[in-house]
């Protein structure tokens, strides 16, 4: 038995594995569809969406068999993400990388596999799109070139777990800042478009300074414009309609809710 080469780019390729968040979560449809579509194609028992870790195969979606993983060394998607053509091995017993693997000569039994390797968004391969079958099979060149197809629709779902990744850190990242600016002095707001959409934060000071709310200023930024003093008030509009003067602090006279300027 041979096991698996370690790719030349095995450490950025563990990088971008772990980077789509993926390993060892929950079960998800969105990938079961598709190994159930490609063991219902090609008549096989066994489908899988395999995900190579450094020491081991991990299943983010598997049709027939029961297990969570194998090691990596007795993998054949380990030999499958050596290359981006699809690994193609008709007959097992046949062949000598795998004819006296352990998952051939015991369960499940393999004799036919075919694996199309699985890209990170930044072209990393990070696993397979696997079929499995316990006898030999032959497959033509167009069949051979479904699997790829379904291999890429896997990796487009790759890339939308990786984009939710990303929406997930910044929108911690966003409130972070916000609870950074809500103890930060004096009062924080940002505009949408240069302020012709309005206020899209407000630092909930600001109920301590004029007497208003940051929810009643986010609905109407108009009221936050005409509170500020008739003579800074020009200034003061044309530093939020013009980005390339925008100042980030700024000072000014603005008109509380009891009618006094502060």
């Amino acid at each position: 038995m041979d096991a698996p080469k370690i790719p030349e780019d095995e450490a950025s390729r563990i990088l971008s594995l772990c980077g789509l968040d993926i390993l060892d979560t929950a079960d998800e449809e969105r990938f079961d569809r598709l190994t159930r579509i490609a063991k219902n194609h090609f008549q096989v028992p066994i489908a899988l969406v395999s995900l190579v870790d450094s020491e081991r195969q991990w299943f983010k979606s598997r049709q027939g068999i029961d297990a969570s993983e194998t090691p990596r060394d007795i993998s054949f998607c380990g030999h499958s993400i050596l290359s981006d053509k699809t690994l193609y091995v008709p007959n097992a017993l046949k062949d000598d990388r795998f004819a006296d693997n352990p998952l051939v000569t015991g369960p499940p039994d393999i004799r036919f596999y075919a694996g199309a390797p699985l890209h990170a968004p930044d072209g990393a391969r990070v696993g397979t799109l696997c079929i499995i079958d316990n006898k030999p099979r032959n497959f033509t060149e167009d069949e051979l070139g479904v699997l790829r197809d379904l291999a890429n629709a896997v990796e487009s779902e790759l890339s939308h777990a990786q984009l939710l990744q990303v929406q997930k850190e910044l929108t911690q990242k966003e409130q972070q800042l916000q609870h950074l600016m809500e103890l930060s002095p004096g009062i924080t707001y940002t505009f949408n478009s240069a302020g012709r959409n309005g206020f899209s934060y407000i630092s909930s000071q600001i109920k301590n300074l004029v007497g208003y709310s940051s929810e009643e200023l986010l609905n109407d930024s108009s009221l936050w414009i005409s509170l500020i003093h008739q003579e800074d008030r020009e200034r003061i509009a044309n530093s939020i309609s013009n980005p390339s003067e925008q100042t980030l602090i700024q000072e000014y006279r603005i008109k509380g809710a009891d009618g006094s300027y502060c």
